[in-house]
């Protein structure tokens, strides 16, 4: 039997009265892209977007991504109204239940307008066609390089196939209108070889086939019909060799009630060693909101036995056609699905130029939606060790998603240069109070390269994977427990190590104060000991201490990998009468601090902290007391670390490079506080506090007031 009787030459579907030079109508008009002309060029990122080799987020393209979908008429021409449905009853009109409309913009579905709003095109790669034919003078290929082959004719299909994988006018933009194609005929396996081997000759990420051999499915008999001759052999052996590097991509049967998949779509359970480079692409209309597929229709086959290596793209696009240079038309398929998902891998490339093709086929697979309604699991796929990926006979792996692809997967790493791997979504610090934004400051523009479960490189912020501590509040539970009972603001070892549980002790002559401090969080996993002691100089009193032990009050950073603190402080306060009611007292601490942490670098720190206060008794009315203070909370004056982090460096080589850390906040915290507190009888008293703070938490320009009421009633 002559193998042409087994080819399903076009395995599409168009809709009829709109394919251009078909008895059709007119093109659809393409609308102005709202600034008064028309844009032909390639996308381009905004100000400040760039994408180097990854999308962190969405965030920064979401805005000219949604632009693109709304105000280019390139994009907009994308979208379907659903008055063209399949008609699966072929009763020649739309019944509700049967029959599916084909709605909304495939750019959107697949999450491809993210992708050209970060600057992606697919500059630099090259996708190979195999098909019925061309017309390469079609301006929907100006200006790129395409390869032909020989004995090709000029036919819509073909045209229209390789103007959603790269096309590029003013009334249309393709997935990857930035790369390269090479055309070539499926009208012999002869031409079928050419084809893959020019792929081969040209390191072409993909290979695409929208069609299929008809009547032919995946079983022996089948595969020894098509492959059992010597130029069968010299085709299969020519996409073997191709898909060494590069990805086959194979549509599909449009039959919708097919139960078997067919030969070449399905050829991988075959063929064993060609699955890590083969696709198979059905057609689905998905329903979505916001980026997330929640529905779904199959228009064509279901993926079934080539489900583990299947994924689904919606394949209604408007495309050119081959009637002239400038027209198009309006069509939908397994075809049409194909080469989105082969412009996707393009994408791709361009995005991850370090990873192998076949990396970039995982990628596409595990960034697949399947989580919407309708999608049932049948297996599953260990895309890469540890990493599983769901499939169903029906589905594949999900929808198209190149946004998703374009984004970590799985689980993102850091490695630093002791070998300890942190997770980037945990902080790599969380600095320590008494710094402020000093390790961020030093972290900031620092681009550390992250790896993702599928081994792709992201850059991430260092800054950005610093976490605060939250200050200690202003005014504590303790203090409006207690506001009737005045304390000077703390200083010494309750600065540096909190309040403590005080213990007098006698040691000979002289009287002591011992106090036992812990974690300020409540836990007991960090303790430190200080004493004191006072000495009376006749008219002031003089108080001297000390403190030894962990850094209870959070004062250093805790770095990811495990970090040890520890402090030793020294502190003196002076109080001196000026007159019956008034009292002056200078306080002032200092502590050495060290950090070592499980990342290896380790920190010498000098801290410091001080306070002058005035309190006046009997101020305004008898039993009344007011206070003035200026203290400036514990921080660090010196000291500095560094951290080995793996980054790019001018050669473009991820090298671990030490990036210095001055731990000292460039401003200090100053605060005022002001405190009234009066009797109102005899068994009520009423207090008002004040506080107002410049650099809050040693962060320039941060501010903060708070106010406290207290009110006591006795019984």
């Amino acid at each position: 039997m002559d193998w042409r009787s087994k080819r399903l030459s076009t395995a599409m579907i168009l809709v009829s009265g709109l394919l251009a030079g078909c008895g059709g109508e007119d093109t659809p008009a393409v609308k102005d892209p709202g600034n008064g002309k028309k844009d032909s060029g390639l996308p381009q990122t905004d100000n400040g977007v760039l994408l180097a080799s990854f999308l962190s987020s969405l965030d920064s393209v979401r805005t000219r991504a949604n632009r693109l979908l709304t105000k280019d008429a390139r994009y907009q021409v994308q979208s379907a109204s659903g008055s063209q449905y399949i008609d699966h009853n072929e009763n020649g009109s739309f019944d509700s239940g049967a029959d599916v409309r084909l709605q909304g913009n495939p750019i959107e579905h697949a999450g491809i307008h993210y992708a050209h709003a970060a600057g992606l095109t697919g500059a630099g790669q090259v996708i190979a066609f195999s098909d019925s034919g061309f017309r390469s003078g079609h301006e929907a290929f100006s200006g790129k390089s395409v390869t032909t082959g020989t004995g090709l004719a000029s036919d819509d299909h073909g045209t229209f196939v390789a103007s959603i994988a790269t096309g590029l006018s003013d009334d249309m933009i393709g997935v990857a209108p930035g790369a390269n194609a090479i055309f070539g005929s499926f009208d012999s396996y002869t031409q079928l070889a050419e084809t893959a081997n020019a792929a081969t000759r040209a390191g072409a990420v993909a290979l695409n086939n929208s069609w299929g051999y008809s009547g032919m499915n995946v079983n022996r008999s089948d595969y020894n019909f098509i492959f059992g001759s010597s130029s069968g052999r010299t085709y299969l052996n020519a996409l073997k060799n191709y898909a060494n590097d590069g990805v086959v991509v194979f549509a599909a049967s449009n039959d919708y009630d097919q139960t078997t998949s067919g030969l070449m779509s399905g050829l991988p359970a075959l063929e064993p060693s060609l699955e890590q480079s083969w696709l198979a692409v059905v057609n689905g209309v998905p329903v979505v909101s916001g980026d997330d597929v929640v529905s779904a229709k199959r228009v064509s086959a279901g993926c079934l036995e080539a489900a583990s290596w299947c994924i689904a793209a919606n394949g209604s696009w408007t495309g050119a056609t081959a009637s002239s240079n400038r027209s198009y038309a309006f069509g939908t398929g397994t075809s049409y699905a194909t080469p989105a998902v082969a412009g996707a891998l393009a994408l791709l490339a361009e995005a991850f130029p370090d990873m192998t093709h076949q990396e970039l086929r995982i990628r596409l697979l595990a960034s697949a939606d399947n989580e919407f309604d309708g999608f049932t699991q049948d297996g599953a796929v260990e895309l890469v060790p540890g990493f599983e990926h769901a499939y169903s006979s029906e589905w594949g792996h999900g929808f198209l998603d190149v946004a998703a692809a374009l984004m970590p997967i799985g689980q993102t790493t850091i490695t630093t240069q002791n070998g300890t791997v942190l997770n980037a979504n945990e902080p790599l610090a969380v600095a320590g109070s008494a710094s402020g934004d000093a390790v961020a400051r030093a972290l900031r523009n620092v681009e550390v390269v992250s790896q993702d479960s599928l081994s792709a490189s992201f850059l991430v912020d260092a800054s950005q994977m610093i976490a605060h501590r939250p200050a200690l509040p202003m005014f504590t539970s303790d203090d409006a427990i207690n506001f009737d009972q005045y304390r000077a603001p703390e200083i010494g070892s309750a600065t540096f190590f909190g309040s403590g549980a005080g213990i007098p002790i006698q040691v000979l002559d002289s009287a002591y104060d011992l106090s036992i401090y812990r974690s300020r969080n409540g836990g007991s996993d960090r303790f430190g000991l200080g004493l004191r002691r006072s000495f009376d100089l006749g008219g002031a009193n003089l108080q001297i201490g000390g403190g030894l032990g962990e850094d209870t009050m959070d004062l250093l950073s805790d770095w990811n990998g495990g970090s040890d603190a520890s402090l030793m402080s020294l502190d003196m306060a002076l109080s001196a009468e000026v007159s019956d009611n008034a009292q002056v007292k200078f306080a002032l601490g200092y502590a050495l601090g060290q950090e070592a942490s499980g990342l290896g670098q380790s920190a010498d720190v000098l801290l410091n902290g001080g306070a002058l206060t005035y309190a006046h008794q009997n101020a305004f009315s008898h039993n009344d007391r007011f206070s003035l203070s200026l203290s400036m909370p514990a921080a660090i004056s010196s000291g500095t670390t560094s951290v080995a982090l793996p980054m790019v460096n001018d050669s473009g080589a991820i090298t671990h490079q030490n990036v210095p850390i001055d731990l000292a906040p460039s401003d200090r915290e100053m605060r005022l506080t002001l405190s009234y507190e009066r009797p109102l009888t005899r068994h009520t008293n009423i207090g008002v506090s004040f506080a107002h703070a410049i650099n809050r938490g040693h962060i320039p320009g941060a501010r903060e007031t708070a106010v406290m009421f207290g009110f006591r009633a006795q019984f």
